[in-house]
């Protein structure tokens, strides 16, 4: 009787957690996204006068065996004669096991000047995206299941077109975003993401000849998924940085249920960043140890051409 309630228990959990996965199947709020975020806003491309080349790793409950693991890959570049912002960007998202999804896309924007201070960036994003499942790489509790009619024994995948749109408005202080990532896909399954809607502020804030403060606010909605971020960093000669962020729980009186601590350095034009994210919610059971590293290194087209 224990055995055969264990096998329901074993079956009803791997059923919950299959539809768990279709419905939650969304983007990460990733920490130091605010770098380089052309994966989220294409509006985005091109913010910088070099060639920049952008990678991001993120490592969700590290210790926990097929944890959740995210790497970002963006490569941009501005044309100053034409006004626009050109570039690459590809994501890698293992979910679970034998789960995934990797997206590719060519980003580009426009940015008009509309005053000394001001300046419009809209964007565009166009790709594809390649969803995986692999229903072999999960352990069935009872070996007899194997042979059944309704075990699946390949890997499905499944390629879509994907398509992101967003704008900017940029002064010397600040910075403002919207976007909507996964414009032709209304709902989320277990292949590919739904539309999400991204909204974001970051400030520049000049203290004195050696410290900056970059306030960051950063929110995103994806069907009945809420997700609020604010946070500050600052800069110490423009070389070195730490910054610290707090997401609140939204749908649970503002409990709050994440603390992120970051640190960074600027050396020449190479940047790494290190984040640690600190789950304090009373839900959450998961160990802390979600840990995010960025690496970037800016090539100055102006020497190039010397």
């Amino acid at each position: 009787m224990k055995k055969m309630i264990n096998k329901r228990f074993i079956l009803t959990l791997c059923v919950s957690l299959l539809a768990l996965s279709s419905y939650a199947q969304q983007d990460l709020m990733l920490s130091q996204e605010i770098f380089s975020r052309v994966n989220k806003n294409p509006a985005a491309t091109g913010n910088t006068n070099d060639i920049d080349i952008f990678l991001h790793g993120r490592i969700q409950w590290a210790g926990v065996d097929n944890g959740p693991k995210t790497t970002v890959l963006n490569v941009t570049n501005y044309l100053d004669k034409i006004h626009s912002g050109v570039g690459f960007t590809m994501s890698y998202d293992h979910m679970g096991v034998g789960h995934n999804t990797t997206n590719m896309k060519l980003v580009y924007s426009y940015q008009i000047d509309l005053s000394e201070q001001y300046v419009l960036a809209m964007g565009l994003g166009a790709g594809i995206n390649i969803g995986g499942f692999d229903y072999t790489a999960n352990t069935m509790d009872d070996a007899n299941e194997y042979g059944c009619d309704t075990y699946p024994y390949d890997k499905e995948v499944r390629v879509s077109p994907d398509f992101d749109l967003g704008f900017e408005l940029n002064n010397p202080m600040w910075t403002v975003g919207v976007s909507m990532t996964h414009l032709t896909n209304k709902l989320s399954n277990t292949f590919r993401s739904g539309r999400h809607l991204y909204l974001y502020g970051i400030g520049d804030i000049h203290l004195n000849e050696q410290w900056i403060l970059a306030p960051v606010i950063n929110f995103f909605h994806h069907n009945k998924t809420n997700v609020f971020e604010i946070g500050s960093l600052a800069y110490y000669r423009r070389m070195y940085w730490g910054g610290l962020s707090w997401r609140p729980d939204l749908h649970d009186k503002l409990n709050p249920s994440m603390m992120v601590f970051t640190l960074g350095l600027e050396w020449k034009k190479f940047r790494f960043g290190y984040s640690y994210d600190l789950g304090l919610g009373s839900n959450d059971l998961l160990p802390s140890n979600t840990h995010e590293v960025i690496l970037s290194y800016g090539i100055d087209k102006k020497r190039k051409q010397k």
